[in-house]
């Protein structure tokens, strides 16, 4: 649990996540990310130096009957704030619109209703789970299937719901997740959506632990070239051409500016 603590303090002090006041609200899947950043977030706030309350809601989707007892004894046992609310989102998305690739509406869905619970519950902020992996899966799966350079952020105002959105688990890897939410026997749910296993982000998965297999500390180089934005080398900061407007020539050995470097 340290380095899950850690990670998260990196996560705070970099992008301000959490300030004096705030009220957050957690929402948890039933995976081993969501349960251990509830106990992390339970942890953090006994040596962080700000003052903050935190809570936890589930959406139960509807798309199977699920028992979430054990996720509730869990919270209980850490003096967690915890809810679970029921929605129809696994109806809407699976029988009603009978979406053919539906992670994008559910995802849409699930933000909009755990927003709205989060305003219920006088929270200010939502806190969601996502770890290292997770970061460079959406950036692959942006660069691959969308065709630009795109991930999440650490942190995201929501100007239509009045929300931030903070992810504090950004520089945590999966496999520690995983093994600290094993050995602190948290009650880890099964996946409940029929999708799960077959959509872009399995792909994701398997392109980096192909590419591993070249590079082994891959996921730890991505997220650093992701982080560090002032080492950015792309297009746009490299002045390609002048400012003014007559000027429509490529950069040359007599024109090129000193910001520019080639390798």
């Amino acid at each position: 649990m340290k380095r899950v603590l850690g990670s998260i303090r990196r996560a705070d002090e970099r992008y301000h996540l959490i300030e004096n006041g705030d009220k957050i609200c957690i929402g948890v899947s039933g995976g081993k990310d969501s349960l251990l950043l509830m106990e992390a977030l339970q942890l953090y706030q006994r040596f962080a130096r700000t003052d903050f309350q935190v809570c936890a809601v589930t959406l139960d989707l509807g798309i199977r009957e699920q028992n979430w007892s054990d996720v509730e004894a869990f919270a209980q046992r850490i003096g967690m704030d915890y809810r679970v609310l029921k929605t129809d989102i696994g109806d809407v998305v699976f029988n009603i619109r009978k979406e053919p690739n539906p992670c994008a509406l559910c995802a849409k869905l699930r933000r909009g209703a755990l927003n709205n619970a989060a305003k219920d519950l006088g929270c200010n902020k939502v806190a969601l789970g996502h770890n290292r992996e997770d970061v460079i899966e959406t950036f692959l799966m942006s660069l691959l299937y969308e065709g630009r350079v795109n991930t999440f952020a650490p942190v995201t105002y929501l100007s239509r719901s009045d929300v931030t959105l903070i992810r504090p688990l950004v520089f945590l890897p999966e496999k520690h997740a995983l093994s600290v939410a094993t050995q602190r026997n948290m009650p880890i749910q099964k996946a409940n959506c029929p999708a799960a296993g077959h959509t872009k982000r399995e792909e994701a998965k398997e392109i980096i632990r192909y590419l591993s297999k070249y590079v082994p500390d891959i996921e730890q180089q991505m997220i650093h070239a992701i982080a560090n934005t002032d080492k950015y080398g792309l297009w746009d900061r490299m002045r390609l051409r002048y400012d003014h407007p007559l000027f429509t020539g490529p950069i040359t050995e007599k024109n090129r500016p000193a910001s520019f470097t080639e390798e």
